[in-house]
C-alpha cells in the first residue's frame, strides 16, 4: 500500500492527454522500494491553463517539481524563470524545480535520457557518428530534445520532418547555427538511406495510428527508435524488427533519464540500473 501523508514530497506529471505516462509507476515504485516519502501523481492540465497551473503548483512547498509531458514541452520554456541552455535552443522544457534561492527553473532531459538508451541499445555494435545519418520525425519537445542530443553527440547529419513545416524550419535554423559542424535539412518521413530513425510525434499511441515513417528500403543496419510509451511494441517497431532492424522502445528513455530526474529534484548518485530491477513498466 503506498501511504500519503502531510510530509509527502508531491511530484505531479502535467499532460494533455496523460493517460499514457509511465513516469508514476516507474518513480512511485522506486520510492516504495526505497523508503522515500514522496509520490508522482499524473495532472490532466489542458493548454490554455499549463502556465498558471506551473506556477501554482510549484508555488506549494510540498511539490518537489514537475514532469512535463505533451503538448506542454516547448511552453515550458516561457513557464519557468530560467531554462537551461539547452531548453533554450532546443525550444522546450520537460523538468521543472526550484533551485536553493527559490528560482523556477527548467530543463530538458529527453534528449540526454534517448542517447544513454541509444548507448544501449548499440552496445554491441556502435554506431560511427561523424558518418552517421539520422532521420527524427516530430519536432515537438521530445523531438527538439533528440535532434539536439543526437548534434551534441557529433552526428553528421540530423533529417527533421514535421507536418508543422514552420516549426521544423525553425528547429533546423536554430540547430544549424549552434552547431555549425553538422548538417540538418528537412526531408520526408522515409527511413531508406539513414542509420537511426527516431519517431517523436504522438503516432503510436493507438493500435489503428497509420504508420508516423515509411519503412520502404530501411537497411538492416538502421536502429529505429518510438518514443511513445503508451504502446510498448508499436507497429513501427514490430515492422522494424520483421525487417530486421534494432529496435528501441519507449521505455528505454524514460528509465535512462529517470536518474537524470532524481538529480534535479534532490536525489543525485542513482543508476538506471535501480530503475531497470523494478520492472515496473
Amino acid at each position: 500500500m503506498i501511504e500519503i501523508s502531510g510530509t509527502t514530497r508531491i511530484f505531479p506529471v502535467i499532460g494533455w492527454p496523460v493517460e499514457q505516462v509511465k513516469a508514476p509507476a516507474l518513480f512511485n515504485a522506486y520510492f516504495q522500494r526505497h523508503g522515500i516519502d514522496a509520490r508522482v501523481v499524473p495532472l490532466k492540465v489542458p493548454p490554455e491553463s499549463y502556465t498558471a497551473a506551473v506556477r501554482m503548483l510549484m508555488s506549494f512547498p510540498n511539490v518537489g517539481g514537475i514532469f512535463v509531458s505533451i503538448p506542454h514541452k516547448p511552453m515550458s520554456v516561457s513557464a519557468v524563470e530560467q531554462p537551461s541552455n539547452r531548453a533554450v535552443l532546443a525550444g522546450a522544457c520537460n523538468a521543472i524545480y526550484k533551485d536553493a534561492e527559490g528560482m523556477l527553473l527548467g530543463d530538458l532531459i529527453d534528449g540526454e535520457g534517448f542517447i544513454r538508451a541509444f548507448d544501449r541499445t548499440c552496445a554491441g555494435k556502435p554506431l560511427n557518428w561523424p558518418a552517421a545519418r539520422a532521420l527524427v520525425v516530430g519536432s515537438g519537445g521530445v523531438g527538439c530534445a533528440i535532434a539536439y542530443a543526437l548534434a551534441e553527440r557529433g552526428i553528421g547529419q540530423v533529417a527533421i520532418y514535421d507536418t508543422r513545416t514552420e516549426q521544423a524550419s525553425a528547429l533546423q535554423a536554430r540547430l544549424q547555427q549552434a552547431f555549425p559542424s553538422v548538417e540538418f535539412v528537412i526531408a520526408p518521413p522515409a527511413a531508406a538511406g539513414f542509420d537511426v530513425v527516431v519517431n517523436s510525434t504522438p503516432l503510436g499511441m493507438h493500435a489503428d495510428d497509420p504508420l508516423p515513417i515509411d519503412l520502404r528500403g530501411v537497411s538492416p543496419g538502421c536502429v529505429v527508435a518510438d518514443c511513445g510509451m503508451k504502446i510498448e511494441m508499436t507497429r513501427l517497431l514490430r515492422q522494424a524488427q520483421e525487417m530486421g532492424c534494432r529496435i528501441q522502445k519507449g521505455k528505454e528513455m524514460l528509465i535512462e533519464q529517470a536518474p537524470l530526474y532524481l538529480e534535479l529534484f534532490g536525489w543525485p548518485g542513482v543508476s538506471s540500473d535501480a530503475f531497470r530491477a523494478l520492472e515496473a513498466l
